[in-house]
């Protein structure tokens, strides 16, 4: 039996090259005369004579082209066809045609035998049972496929193991009978076809059942070659029987996976569609018939604008074109002009074994509705949140009503807590929390006589005890109603301390909730740089020196860091100037009361020679007074510091004044006689500006 010495390979992949080299080739000899994906190249080498043609048909036209050209050359020319996507029809219509053998991917196991048989369709039968050729021998007798050889009489003279253990008879049952002893009788005459064609010198393959000694039908495809002699006589012939049981019941399981799939497909209430890289529609499923009111062969083969846009041409922002472009799914919002139906659209490439996008996978989701309850949830939300912080408002001004040297602070450790929580990064609904438990965290306090909550002297003990009690009195008032954030939780705990000396219950370290860690940071702040019956206000300086002093130990570190980061261009120093010094005290206590350090001078000359060594970003002035008037203070201090926030005071009536000083950049202006809850919005405003402009 000849073994292929000369061996051409017509447009192999490499991995497949491969593969084929380490099976016919032994160690340390190459066959392969010629390695190519040109035909012509083919073509131009066959008078190197080579003794097989190994073909990759990435395209049934290819193996097609290269049987006909061969053909041309000689009729007998050995070539075996592998095909990436197999099937019985393609085998049947190559083998017609000439070809030797076909195989799919998974059968390259056959790829010996395969050889050896094309290579031996001239060679007589005495030499293929040779017992010389060992190598042939050994290959022969371990294939899985069955192996027979008859001669011009149909009687069998050859078989190899495999064929015994499939048919069910012994080697000596077998040699010497006709073949037509496996074939019943309604495939007699397909048998009697073939062997015509063989001694015609043709080659050919069929699906056929064949009937083994126990009588079972065994499906089975016969690639059959004629055996010629030297002198291009007929022998006989020879056939592989390869068991098609396997294959037809993976088959099966195909078509039925095939129709549970599609079933699924069409069982989706979202629109699916395939398409193409060339923007064809592929394939789509029956939601997204209906939903166009087109027939499936109505939609399959079009361009995809045309059918889901009714456009001539592809958009410019088309999700296919980027997704094949990129190789990565999209999602996006589509608006269905036609309908007005909202679409989630998820945009997903399809990718073969080598990451080459071949098409993408389209999914409509119908949002619509959704939207339009969302849209329902959130307008219900924001009503739900406004009557619940106008319920946290009530409370908190109770509670502030019953001391106006107090008043305002939950709002202010509000405003702080957020503003700290923003520079950290938090999550705008976090930043919602943050917020009602500052309004909130002192309404415990209520409960506290005011004689006690505002003593100027020392405390006793059991009047501290009672202090200490506001966040547990806090927490009862808080843990029955429903706030969507922990805010009883952090109301209780805003007193306590990294250390454990914190109350009312000793929490240390991360027993502390987040929030009441920042409350805490904010709330010393605010209480030291707000004036009390008991102390004057200190500087913004002098808090962030207590919360530096208090980091790692009592203060959480990073809450701190974020503090003075966020606070800094916090600055609550403000100059007042009027020449009388009553409504100055006035305005001097009341600002005080609010958190604000303040400078104050009758003297406008005096207030300009301190506002040049310590410009505060907030100014306040009378615009009528004697010497220098608060014109003439606007002029100097926007010369000193141009980012300065300038309120001006000013009589009834006195509107061109005004003007003129707003045109000089003023910020604001008061009409006296001034209210003090106006002058401290005014002043809030300006610290306000001041800072985002910082």
């Amino acid at each position: 039996m000849n073994y292929p010495e000369r061996i051409f390979f017509l447009g192999l992949p490499p991995k497949l090259e491969r593969e084929a080299r380490s099976r016919l080739c032994p160690k340390n000899s190459d066959r392969v005369l010629l390695s190519t994906s040109d035909l012509l190249a083919i073509k131009e080498n066959l008078p190197q004579q080579p003794d097989l043609l190994l073909l990759y048909a990435a395209k049934p036209e290819d193996a097609s082209q290269a049987l006909a050209m061969l053909q041309k050359q000689s009729p007998y020319f050995p070539t075996i066809i592998i095909d990436p996507d197999p099937s019985m029809e393609k085998a049947m219509e190559l083998l017609r045609e000439g070809a030797a053998d076909y195989l799919g991917l998974k059968q390259l196991d056959r790829l010996e035998a395969a050889a050896v048989m094309a290579v031996n369709r001239r060679i007589s039968r005495t030499q293929m049972l040779s017992a010389s050729e060992k190598r042939y021998r050994t290959l022969v007798e371990t294939m899985k496929d069955g192996l027979v050889a008859i001669d011009n009489q149909r009687r069998i003279t050859f078989v190899n193991p495999a064929l015994c253990s499939m048919m069910g008879y012994s080697e000596e049952e077998l040699l010497g009978q006709g073949i037509h002893l496996f074939f019943d009788s309604a495939n007699q005459a397909l048998l009697e076809e073939h062997l015509v064609k063989r001694r015609e010198g043709i080659s050919s393959s069929y699906d056929v059942e064949v009937i083994t000694k126990a009588g079972d039908h065994i499906p089975t495809l016969i690639s059959a070659s004629p055996l010629i002699d030297s002198e291009g006589q007929p022998l006989g012939s020879m056939a592989i029987y390869t068991d098609l049981r396997e294959l037809k019941r993976m088959e099966s399981e195909v078509r039925q996976a095939a129709s549970e799939w599609r079933q699924c497909f069409d069982a989706l209430e979202d629109m699916v569609v395939v398409i193409s890289n060339d923007c064809k529609v592929q394939r789509c499923n029956k939601a997204l018939s209906k939903y166009l009111g087109l027939g499936f062969d109505e939609i399959v083969g079009q361009p995809c604008y045309r059918i889901m846009h009714g456009t001539d041409a592809q958009p410019v922002a088309c999700p296919h074109k980027q997704v094949v472009a990129t190789g990565k799914a999209t999602l996006a919002d589509y608006l269905d002009p036609k309908t007005g139906r909202l679409f989630s659209l998820t945009v997903s490439p399809i990718s073969s074994g080598d990451g080459v996008v071949m098409a993408s996978v389209h999914l409509y989701r119908d949002i619509t509705e959704h939207r339009r309850q969302e849209k329902e949830r959130m307008k219900l939300s924001r009503a739900i949140t406004e009557g619940l912080e106008a319920t946290t408002m009530a409370l908190t001004n109770m509670v502030d009503s019953r001391d106006p040297y107090t008043s305002g602070h939950s709002q202010r450790v509000a405003e702080l807590a957020v503003k700290v929580a923003t520079h950290m990064g938090l999550s705008s609904d976090d930043l919602e929390g943050i917020k009602f438990c500052g309004l909130l965290h002192d309404i415990g306090k209520g409960a506290i006589p005011l004689d006690i909550l505002n003593r100027p002297g020392k405390l006793t003990e059991h009047e501290h005890g009672i202090i200490r009690e506001h966040p547990t009195t806090a927490y009862h008032i808080l843990e029955n109603i429903s706030f969507p954030w922990p805010v009883a939780r952090v109301v209780y705990e805003h007193h306590e301390r990294l250390d454990g000396s914190g109350y009312p219950q000793g929490l240390t370290g991360e027993q502390t909730h987040p929030w009441a860690k920042l409350l805490a940071v904010c709330d010393v702040v605010e209480a030291m740089t707000s004036h009390r019956p008991y102390r004057p206000a200190h500087s913004m300086h002098d808090a962030f020196t207590v919360l530096r002093e208090g980091a790692g130990s009592q203060y959480d570190s990073e809450i701190v860091k974020a503090a003075l980061e966020a606070l800094g261009s916090d600055d609550r120093r403000v100059t007042v100037v009027d020449d009388d010094q009553g409504v100055l005290s006035v305005y001097t206590s009341f600002l005080k009361r609010a958190g604000m350090e303040v400078f104050s001078y009758n003297d406008p000359k005096l207030a300009l020679e301190a506002y040049e060594q310590n410009p505060t970003p907030t100014l306040l002035t009378d615009l009528k007074m004697p010497g220098l008037s608060g014109l003439d203070v606007l002029k100097a201090v926007k010369k000193i510091k141009p980012n300065a926030e300038v309120i001006v005071v000013t009589g009834h009536g006195d509107k061109e004044s005004v003007v003129a000083a707003m045109r000089m950049g003023a910020s604001d202006y008061l009409e006296k006689p001034v209210q003090m809850a106006e002058l401290q919005q005014a002043v809030e405003r300006a610290r306000r500006r001041y800072s985002k402009g910082s």
